[in-house]
């Protein structure tokens, strides 16, 4: 289960993204990372847009937050990540109900795997 410690974590820089076949890994300057299996919502300047992590195609939306600040990572309702950048940029990982691992956040105090049924 993920509690605050885990999600402290990542907040700090997004230093990195890892596009693969399957899955998407973001990559924080504190060393913990999110590996993308599901839908997640991109709002930047205004506008929300839609992609997946099993979809490389959308990989470009994870770009217009690298080298910014998580300012705040917090759990919603369903296991929705947010992660809200400076400059009032928001990123939202959906899990996908379907009992598989949506996505897994991995740090420093462990791993910690989102399935949601």
């Amino acid at each position: 289960m993920i509690n605050e410690a885990d999600l402290e974590e990542l907040e700090s820089v997004l230093t990195g993204v890892t596009v693969g076949v399957g899955s998407q890994i973001l990559i924080f300057g504190s060393g913990a990372t999110v590996l993308v299996q599901c839908p997640f919502i991109s709002e930047t300047q205004g506008k929300k847009q839609q992609g997946h992590g099993e979809h490389v195609h959308t990989s470009q939306l994870f770009y217009d937050y690298l080298n910014s600040q998580v300012i705040r990572a917090s759990i919603e309702e369903q296991g929705v990540l947010v992660l809200e950048f400076e400059e009032d940029k928001l990123l939202r990982i959906v899990p996908e109900y379907d009992g598989l691992e949506s996505y897994v956040i991995s740090s420093r105090l462990g791993i910690c795997p989102v399935a949601v049924v």
